[in-house]
């Protein structure tokens, strides 16, 4: 990096990271700003899980957004978004699981409070 400094015409150098305390000094010392952005607060937690979440068809209140923002204290955007996934990948994971099968004609969405058919 040394050298970049130098010429800035046209060069834009940015360097981002989860654990900046463990970057060497030398290379803390090289980047002329330091911008620390913290883990999200409540509200952007919850909207976080609003954008996320988005048309999965789930009926969630905002007080179900809310226990999700404070369930989920010092998360930052990407854990969120991690739990998301994990959380919609659930039934896929217990389908994998499942050793024996049964052949229904009727299921109950449980999302939506209504019956399927299944032909």
């Amino acid at each position: 990096m040394d050298g970049v400094g130098k010429d800035t015409s046209g060069i834009v150098v940015l360097g981002a990271t989860n654990l900046p305390w463990q970057l060497d000094a030398a290379i803390r010392r090289r980047f002329q700003k330091r911008i620390h952005i913290g883990l999200p607060d409540h509200p952007a937690r919850m909207r976080a899980f609003q954008i996320h979440i988005g048309s999965m068809g789930l009926s969630l209140s905002s007080h179900d957004y809310s226990r999700l923002a404070d369930m989920t204290e010092g998360f930052s955007g990407s854990d969120i978004a991690t739990a998301v996934q994990d959380a919609l990948s659930m039934p896929l994971k217990k389908i994998h699981k499942s050793t024996h099968y049964r052949k229904v004609s009727k299921i109950f969405n449980l999302l939506s409070n209504q019956e399927l058919i299944i032909i």
